[in-house]
C-alpha cells in the first residue's frame, strides 16, 4: 500500500495503491477529483515498475496536474527515486529524478516533490551522512524543464553532522521559491532534543537563511504545510517539557513564525 503527502490535502483527496501481480508491479492512482457521485477511477502507469517499488507520494501542483514520486530498485545496490505526472486521464511515462547506493530508505519518512506553477519541480530524498543507523540528511535536486534533467543535488540544511535530518514537507511559494521544513537533530548531542527548522531555496539550488521554529518536537512524525490567505499554516508533532505531544501549528512566511500553538489539547503524553 501507499502513502499520500503533499502540500493540498485540504482542498483534494488523491491516494496511491501498489498493486503486486505475479508479472510484477503496477502503480494506481485513483483520480485526484472522483467524479460526482461516481467512483474513483484507477489509472496504471505508463509501464511497469520492478518489484521492490514502494513509498508512492503524491502532490497536487498549482496548474492542477497531480504529481507522484516513489522509490524503486535500480542495478546492482542502487535506489532510485523516479516520478510521473497525471494529465489527460493519464500518468505520463516516469522519469529518474535520482539515484544512490547511500541512501536511508524507510517506509515513514519517505521523499516527496513539490512544483512551481510554472513546472518548475523540486524533489527530496534522504542520503547517510555516518556510519550510524540513524545518520542522515536531506537532499534535493531540482528541475525547469519538466522533469526531462535535473541539478545536481544539494543539502537542504547547513548542519552536517551524523544525526537525523527528515520529514520534510515542501511548499512552493511566489518569486520562483520552494519552501521547506524539516525535522533536525543537530541539538541532540547536546540538549536532546530533535527540532524543527525551515528554508527558502529555489531551483539554482540559492539557500535562504536557516530558520529555526520550535526548538523541541517529536522526532519521528511527519511534517504538513498549507498555503493560507496570510501566508503558510505548518504543522507537526509538538513535544513539550512534560513529554505531552500534542500536533500544534505555526503560520509565517518562512522566515518569521508565530509562536507554535496546539491545534488542540489532547494531552497525549509519551514518556521518553
Amino acid at each position: 500500500m501507499g502513502c499520500v503527502c503533499g502540500n493540498n490535502w485540504l482542498k483534494s483527496v488523491a491516494w496511491a495503491l501498489l498493486v503486486v501481480s505475479v508479472h510484477g508491479c503496477w502503480l494506481l492512482l485513483a483520480a485526484a477529483e472522483p467524479p460526482p457521485g461516481g467512483r474513483p477511477r484507477m489509472s496504471p502507469l505508463a509501464e511497469k515498475v520492478p518489484l521492490g517499488s514502494r513509498y508512492p507520494c503524491l502532490t497536487r501542483a498549482p496548474d492542477g496536474r497531480t504529481y507522484m514520486c516513489w522509490l524503486e530498485p535500480g542495478p546492482g545496490q542502487t535506489t532510485q527515486l523516479r516520478f510521473s505526472v497525471y494529465r489527460h486521464g493519464q500518468f505520463a511515462t516516469p522519469r529518474t529524478i535520482a539515484a544512490g547506493t547511500d541512501w536511508f530508505v524507510n517506509w515513514a519518512d519517505v521523499p516527496s516533490i513539490a512544483a512551481l506553477a510554472d513546472g518548475t519541480l523540486a524533489a527530496h530524498w534522504l542520503a547517510r551522512n555516518g556510519t550510524q543507523p540513524y545518520a542522515y540528511g536531506v537532499r534535493v535536486s531540482c528541475s525547469t524543464d519538466g522533469g526531462q534533467s535535473w541539478t545536481a543535488p544539494f543539502w537542504l540544511h547547513d548542519d552536517r553532522s551524523a544525526c537525523e535530518h527528515g520529514f520534510v514537507s515542501m511548499l512552493p511559494q511566489p518569486g520562483g521559491q520552494f519552501l521547506a521544513i524539516w525535522l533536525d537533530g543537530r541539538a541532540m548531542e547536546n540538549t536532546g532534543d530533535t527540532q524543527l527548522w525551515s528554508r527558502r531555496f529555489d531551483a539554482r539550488g540559492q539557500l535562504g537563511k536557516e530558520v529555526l521554529i520550535d526548538k523541541r518536537v517529536c522526532s519521528c512524525c511527519p511534517t504538513s504545510m498549507a498555503s493560507v490567505d496570510n501566508g503558510v499554516l505548518a504543522v507537526y508533532r509538538d513535544r513539550s517539557a512534560e513529554e505531552i505531544r500534542d500536533i500544534s501549528y505555526v503560520q509565517g512566511d518562512g522566515v518569521r513564525w508565530t509562536r507554535p500553538r496546539p491545534c488542540h489539547v489532547d494531552g497525549w503524553e509519551i514518556p521518553g
